[in-house]
């Protein structure tokens, strides 16, 4: 794959993404969201014309610039100026191929200038033929320069270096562009238009079809809303959006509600609150939005997420859900001033300001708006939209491109002076004809000096879209807002912008005499600045002008008769105490249960852990695996055990030795065998194993993984050496370790054997395949025909035919020794006058026909039985070679070669294996670096010996066969091979003197051991069982340095091995003084090795120690002896878990089962009687791999890779727009994701995935913030009867009980995804959509028992989540402890030390039968009532689901039938809860006439235990209660005074018990005159 970023040319179109007509906004947005591939975008405009010349973006790191027009900022011409940095392609044909080694960085270090594509390529090719161009002369016309020549098609134009000497207008263009006096394009232009030569003229200012925004250009347009081109500000109050193809939109200030605009405009692209100055950029939700009380909340976004780069947008947030904090908006002010907002339309290029209605703006005096004077708004409480801004996007204003360019007329009468008033009109001419318009309207010259008076503001670039209120704020009450390190002033000064007013409209003018970004225009609906509302009272269409008396008394605050949630616990996760909470939930966690449980009462939970290798840093796989097995292990704390987890690491292997070989001193060379200098090495490698552990430790445990980390092992441990030493003795005493030459897989770039578990099979690795053809006299007696008899014979029964053999590795020719057939395969004799006759399988003729493109002959056939025993004889020998034997063999296949299979027992496991059974020895004249020895092939010593096999080696073999005339055919073939796992290179069958662990001898005992085992996924049974039962024999003997030694001894005078339990034992004593290193660094003629016995029977000169090392899968797979009790030098009780990947199947799972069953077999042999074997784990569990978004394996070449700390710090998220960093995740982030993924396959790992853990943390904080500030002043009593409580806290307790039990199983069966997606869903349908928003009526507005019985509820829901999370979130759930109140602490355990089942009481289910039996009814209705709650709100008439009244009916039904409406009447007093409506009745049959006379009622049908119902809607009778915003107060009372009985009787009672809470109301009244 390339490098290179990618894009595809669409001539009059576009460039990959880029298409032409697409807005500067839009275009640069995306450029800079992606910095990785758009490094640097320098952007160049006119200071002096900025509307008017064109604005130009330049891309050097990626040699191509883009040009827009300057009053409409359009995309209009694209130009390739270095074909050398972008792989360009136009209908998949490359235009260059650029090289694949290297590609750019950046754009300082860049490229060297890449010519572009050839004339030829491009006509014949690419373009075809085409008109003639235009030749432009150089400057300077001598014949040492170079002009230009652009050839021309429709979209498109390159252009040809042409020398001038060359050039004659009569010349044929084809002939001097293929001509040596052309060159290769220097640039390429992309446009809209037939030819450059008619568009260049026109480029800028002709008109353009295509949209600007880039997302309707592209896939799924259809659900993107229609892009405004011009907007006509009519006056009064009235904005004309004229859209691309839909027909107008009039936005009226003071009528139009949000729900109209996001109907005709989309989504917006962002939110800017009033109350806290936050902008929150949204993006796509798939479900509705949750009505909040008095607030219509952010509308869904648009579905292409917008990335905004710029430093203008720093001031920003990302709210990517649509659970915003459960704390009340009446912890504000009581009138919603969160409701006030600006709708930030970016793509647009406008913003419209929402909040009460206030008074129109007049009409422009003369025009046509002006016959119908605006009308007063109506007395209604709904958010509308009052103002509009239209940006400039001015090119050098201070947040240039955060909109698009909006351009605007203004429909008012004009002078004849000019043509119109319009956004490229200079403000000189606009302010002078406005001033005409408006002359003789003002109340007096003071009031129209005084909407004259600029206001000189100092914008910067780190100003944000909520600059725009601060504006307006400032500009109406005649004091511009100071803002932190900028000046604001009346009159002129050194600002950058002015504001400038007119009645209904400001603007924000540049000092260059142009409109900035702000200020295009800003329409409002006031007639005149009014002074800011005073924030206690509401809006003023909802005032009454209704007396009050005097002496009332009124809470001074209504605020504070309410009890809103308070906490400390933070919204966001902050990074600060991370360590604190890690230390608490990991090592302090450990320690507590190891002391504070006994594993008689409680039990011991073992997971034994698969050591990761001590070499670099930890990626993705490793925090899948050990996250995984912490949420093992902390569930099974949860359940009372005591968990023995203790981590460990492999030490030894291949790769640390690299690297320490690596570091070996200067005048080592490099690649030398490490034998040179053993110790050294084993010093390096030590120091950078331990190097590697520490690193990887601290790294784990910033993961929140729980375990033993003070006393982790180490396969480099001496005492782990000890232990693994005295396992492979007793495998020595058992008879299971033996050595002898056989054939291994080795690595010719480790130097060393290999086991089968250390290979990787890589699909398209390339060989020479070859035909071979083998003279052999062939005895025709057995023929099937009878014409081969009439052919001249050399004996009386023989025939000379060649034996045909076809292979992938002629280097291992040399070694050939026999050829296989099979005894039941019907052979042809074919005959070809290029290649004689040849004996072959009668199924591969035809395969042979096709690859050497020749026919053939048959003449006759042979049974392979009758071949067996024949001879044949090898060419490359010569004349001394001598005959061999055709053998039978059970391997050979007439389905692939030709039947026939050449065998060299030296290179082959099968080969070996039959030539064995014939008494053929093994040859391999390969050495340890895989190059041919000297005398490989005799009479070719000098040519072929010290060549690598793979290589020179292999291509030598083929050519001395060609000159034999042995080869029929050589050729390229692609097959599956074998390569060295750590080295990444290919790797051999070599027979070599190796150690094997005879295993065959314990492989049914350890087939029958699985038998007991527990396997998830159940395929990992048949998985490990066909690994083992393949395996016969395991080679456990390494030519490496670092490593366990074999402790064997050799006699010098012939190599012998003499190893014996004796010899072992006496070894290991030796190893337990001086340690395994002693071994290759003593003096070769040290005695202390030496067992006494055999010092006598040979003495200490005639035996040498060993030097190979034991393979690491024999040290990681006795790595179970670890769980060795004090004292037990034998075997151990099986781990409860062994939890690894499923590479994990054929090692160290296989090892581990070997060496432990193979232990159990030496004890069952001292100990006669002994049970069955068992294998070393009760459960094996395995995972899948982890892969990128695209399927693909992660590599850093591919540059996919994912680490971690990516995942922990946010960084693969988008930025955050206010801070300009990325929000930190935390670890729970990444073990969320672990959690949520089914990792019994291949786990993938991409954006969206990252986004919805986002999404899914921010939800538990909210629902733990919310928990938390309800529960801060909670006080008992704790002995309570749960059954008692009312029936919507019972049915919260129900369904927490039903998702805890489901979340319990999940987690017992490791289905650990399955119980985060119960959790999820419990979250968000049962608590966050149902329960907080019943409960908060209760727990903000009442006391006393019904207050505490839904702070009782929420308890029990908190301790509930705080369980079924604490496997998968421990620092959240140590975060909330953190926050607990002291109460709370002293009443309950910590949440991470707690047992399952829940520790607060539970419902008896036998007493609630008839509850849960209900619910499903409840839960019906209330979707019926939610469905017809949004068609209300859809048509304007209520806001809060508290304004309505709720009216279900139900038919009637005959005698003896159940009917569902006794279920809610039983339920009747608390379904306005339920429901979190202000009032609910039910009906069977008929219903009151007086219903059907609400001002507006709205129905829905649903079906309760089959009997039809309807749930209706409508406008409530009574009054909304100031206080609680139920509509239960009486009528007649005033707006601010309308309380509830319920609220009355509450405000009597905290009027006695803290009258400082309450003043008069005529108090009340000179306070806020005075304010």
């Amino acid at each position: 794959m390339s490098r290179y970023p990618s894009l595809q040319i669409h001539p009059g179109r576009g460039l990959g993404f880029l298409i032409l007509g697409a807005s500067l906004h839009d275009v640069l947005t995306r450029l800079k969201a992606q910095p990785h591939l758009y490094p640097t975008i320098h952007v160049s405009y006119s200071p002096a014309q900025p509307l008017l010349a064109p604005v130009v973006l330049d891309l050097p790191a990626n040699g191509f610039r883009l040009r827009f027009d300057g009053p409409d900022q359009r995309l209009r011409l694209i130009e390739i100026l270095d074909f050398g940095k972008t792989q360009l392609s136009y209908k998949n044909i490359d235009l260059v191929k650029l090289p694949e080694a290297t590609a750019p960085v950046s754009a300082k270090s860049g490229y060297p200038s890449q010519h572009g594509p050839a004339f030829r390529h491009v006509y014949n090719r690419l373009m075809g033929p085409t008109f003639a161009g235009e030749y432009f002369p150089p400057q300077d016309a001598t014949d040492s320069y170079t002009g230009l020549y652009i050839l021309s098609y429709p979209g498109i134009a390159f252009t040809f270096p042409l020398q001038h000497t060359a050039w004659s207008p009569t010349a044929d263009f084809v002939s001097l562009l293929s001509s040596n006096a052309a060159a290769s394009a220097k640039s390429l232009a992309l446009f809209i238009g037939n030819s450059w030569h008619e568009t260049r003229q026109t480029l800028f200012v002709q008109p353009c079809l295509n949209p600007r925004s880039l997302a309707l250009s592209m896939k799924g347009k259809e659900h993107q809303p229609d892009e405004v081109d011009l907007v006509n500000v009519c006056g009064g109050g009235i904005v004309e959006l004229v859209r691309r193809s839909s027909t107008p939109f009039r936005v009226i200030l003071g009528e139009t509600t949000p729900q109209d605009l996001v109907a005709e405009l989309g989504p917006p692209d962002a939110i800017y609150r009033k109350n806290d100055h936050r902008l929150s950029i949204h993006r796509t939700r798939r479900r509705k939005q949750r009505a909040s009380h008095g607030s219509y909340g952010a509308s869904p976004a648009r579905s292409d997420d917008l990335f905004d780069t710029d430093q203008s947008s720093a001031h920003t947030t990302t709210d990517d859900s649509d659970v915003e904090d459960h704390i009340d908006p009446r912890e504000d002010d009581h009138e919603q001033p969160a409701a006030k907002c600006f709708y930030n339309y970016f793509h647009h290029g406008f913003d419209v300001f929402v909040s009460y209605p206030s008074n129109p703006s007049p009409p422009f005096p003369h025009s046509r708006s002006s016959a119908h004077p605006p009308t007063p708004p109506k007395a209604m409480g709904h958010l509308v939209a009052t103002k509009i801004l239209l940006h400039g996007n001015v090119p050098g204003s201070y947040p240039f491109n955060r909109y698009r360019r909006s351009r605007w007329v203004i429909d008012a009468e004009t002078s004849g002076s000019i043509d119109g008033l319009d956004s490229e009109t200079s403000f000189s001419t606009l302010s002078e004809e406005l001033r005409n318009v408006w002359k003789g309207n003002y109340a007096s010259e003071q009031a129209e000096k005084a909407m004259q008076n600029a206001i000189v503001l100092d914008r910067d670039w780190g100003d944000s879209p909520g600059s725009s209120y601060e504006v307006l704020e400032g500009w109406e009450d005649g004091e511009p807002a100071q803002k932190k390190g900028s000046a604001a002033q009346q009159g002129s000064g050194s600002g950058t912008t002015q504001i400038f007013g007119f009645p209904g409209m400001l603007f924000e003018v540049l000092k260059n005499d142009t409109r900035s970004e702000h200020a295009g225009i800003v329409m409002w609906n006031l007639d005149s600045p009014p002074p800011r509302p005073q924030q206690d009272e509401p809006p003023a269409c909802a005032r009454q002008s209704m007396p009050s008396p005097a002496s009332k008394l009124l809470p001074k605050n209504w605020k504070s008769t309410l009890c809103l949630p308070r906490t400390s616990f933070p919204v966001r996760n902050e990074r600060t105490d991370r360590d604190k909470y890690l230390g608490r939930c990991t090592r302090d966690l450990y320690r507590w249960q190891r002391e504070t449980r006994t594993t008689e009462h409680d039990g011991d939970f073992v997971l034994h852990d698969g050591p990761p290798f001590a070499n670099g840093p930890l990626h993705i796989g490793h925090a899948l695996n050990k996250i995984l097995k912490d949420i093992t292990c902390r569930f099974q704390l949860s359940l009372g055990k005591r968990v023995d987890f203790v981590p460990g690491w492999d030490c030894h292997g291949l790769p640390i030795e690299i690297k320490a070989l690596e570091q070996q001193p200067a005048r080592v060379p490099a690649g030398s065998s490490v034998l040179r200098e053993p110790g050294e090495i084993r010093t390096i490698a030590s120091r950078l194993a331990h190097d590697a552990f520490t690193k990887q430790r601290d790294e784990f445990q910033q993961w929140g993984i729980m375990a033993d980390w003070d006393k982790p092992w180490k396969t480099m441990d001496q005492d782990y050496e000890l232990r693994q030493l005295e396992v492979f003795k007793g495998m020595v005493k058992k008879g299971l370790i033996h050595r002898r030459r056989k054939p291994v897989y080795w690595s010719p770039s480790s130097r060393t054997a290999l086991a089968e578990a250390e290979l990787e099979y890589r699909d398209n690795h390339n060989s020479t395949a070859a035909y071979v053809k083998f003279p052999m006299d062939l005895d025709v007696r057995h023929c099937g025909g009878s014409q081969l008899r009439s052919y001249p014979q050399t004996g009386s029964r023989c025939v000379r035919v060649n034996a045909l053999i076809w292979t992938t590795t002629p280097w291992t020719l040399p070694a050939n020794r026999a050829i296989a057939v099979r005894s039941d395969i019907l052979y042809y004799i074919i005959d070809n006058p290029t290649h004689g006759r040849l004996l072959i399988a009668s199924t591969a003729v035809k395969e042979l026909e096709k690859v050497l493109q020749d026919g053939f002959e048959v003449i006759d056939n042979i049974i392979g039985e009758h071949l067996v025993g024949q001879k044949y004889w090898d060419p490359i020998y010569g004349a001394e070679t001598q005959h061999r034997p055709i053998l039978n063999a059970w391997f050979v296949s007439s389905d692939i070669g030709t039947g026939l299979v050449h065998m060299a027992p030296g290179h082959g496991m099968d080969d070996y294996e039959t030539c064995q059974q014939h008494g053929i020895s093994a040859y391999a004249p390969v050495d340890d670096a895989g190059c041919f020895v000297a005398n490989a092939l005799p009479l070719w010593a000098q040519d072929l010996g010290g060549r690598p096999v793979l290589f020179e080696g292999n291509a030598w073999v083929v050519k001395v066969l060609e000159s034999c005339g042995s080869l029929v055919k050589a050729y390229d073939y692609c097959h599956k091979y074998p390569y060295d796992w750590r080295t990444n290179q290919p790797v051999i069958v070599r027979a070599t003197e190796q150690w094997f662990a005879d295993v065959g001898q314990i492989q049914e005992t350890a087939l029958k051991s699985l038998e007991t085992v527990k396997f998830l996924p159940a395929s990992g049974r048949e998985r490990l069982r066909s690994f083992v039962n393949s395996r016969a024999e395991w080679c456990i003997s390494r030519q490496r340095a670092w490593g366990v030694p074999i402790p064997a001894l050799y006699l010098k005078d012939g190599g012998k091995a003499i190893m014996t339990s004796e010899s072992i034992e006496h070894i290991i004593k030796v190893v337990a003084e001086r340690g395994t290193t002693a071994w290759f660094t003593d003096v070769e003629n040290d005695p202390g090795w030496i067992a006494p016995s055999l010092l006598d029977q040979f003495g200490m000169h005639k035996l040498r120690r060993g030097q190979d090392t034991m393979d690491v899968w024999f040290d990681s797979g006795t790595s179970w002896t670890t769980m060795l009790k004090d004292g037990d030098k034998q075997i151990c009780a099986p781990a409860d878990v062994y939890l690894e990947g499923t590479d994990q199947h054929r090692g160290w799972f296989q090892s581990s089962l070997l060496t432990y069953v193979a232990q159990q077999s030496m004890r069952a042999t001292d100990q006669a009687g002994s049970s069955a074997a068992l294998a070393p784990f009760k459960s094996l569990i395995t995972h899948g791999f982890v892969l990128d978004g695209e399927g693909r394996k992660m590599s850093k070449s591919i540059g996919n890779v994912i680490s971690p700390e990516q995942i922990i710090e946010g960084t693969l998220l988008p930025r955050n727009a206010f801070s300009g960093g990325h929000d930190v995740l935390g670890p729970d982030a990444l073990r969320l994701w672990v959690a949520s993924t089914d990792y019994s396959s291949d786990v993938k790992v991409n954006l969206s995935f990252l986004q919805s853990i986002q999404t899914t943390l921010k939800k538990y904080r909210i629902t733990f913030r919310f928990t938390l500030g309800a529960l801060q002043d909670f006080r008992g009593p704790l002995n309570y009867v749960t059954n008692e409580l009312a029936v919507q806290h019972r049915m919260a307790i129900l369904k927490l009980q039903q998702v805890h039990d489901s979340v319990r199983i999940h987690y017992s069966n490791g289905e650990y995804n399955r119980a985060v997606a119960d959790i999820n869903r419990y979250i968000a349908q049962d608590v966050s959509a149902f329960y907080m928003e019943a409960v908060k009526d209760a727990l903000y507005t009442d006391r006393g028992e019904v207050r505490w019985q839904a702070q009782l509820t929420l308890l029990i829901i908190h301790q509930g989540l705080q369980t079924m999370l604490a496997p998968v979130t421990p620092l959240l759930i140590e975060e909330t402890w953190e926050h607990t109140s002291d109460y709370m602490k002293e009443a309950f355990p910590h949440p991470l030390q707690t047992q399952w089942p829940m520790q607060t009481a539970r419902l008896d289910l036998f007493k609630e039968a008839q509850l849960a039996k209900d619910l499903p009814l409840l839960d019906e209705a209330r979707k019926a009532i939610n469905t017809a709650q949004e068609r209300a709100r859809s048509a304007k008439c209520m806001g809060s689901s508290l304004d309505c009244h709720v009216i279900l009916q139900f038919e009637k039904v005959g005698p003896g039938i159940r009917n569902a409406s006794e279920c809610f009447q039983r339920y009747l007093p608390d379904l306005a809860t339920i429901f979190v409506v202000s009032r609910v009745d039910v009906y069977v049959g008929a219903m009151p006439s007086r219903i059907w006379t609400a001002e507006w009622i709205y129905s829905e049908a649903f079906e309760a235990d089959g009997i039809s119902a309807v749930a209706h809607i409508c406008k409530p009778s009574q009054a909304k209660c100031v206080r609680c915003w139920r509509f239960l107060a009486p009528v007649e009372a005033r707006p601010k005074e309308a309380v509830c009985e319920r609220c009355k009787g509450i405000l009597e009672w905290l009027r006695q018990s803290d009258p400082g809470l309450f003043a008069r109301a005529d108090e009340q009244k000179e306070a806020s005159a005075g304010a």
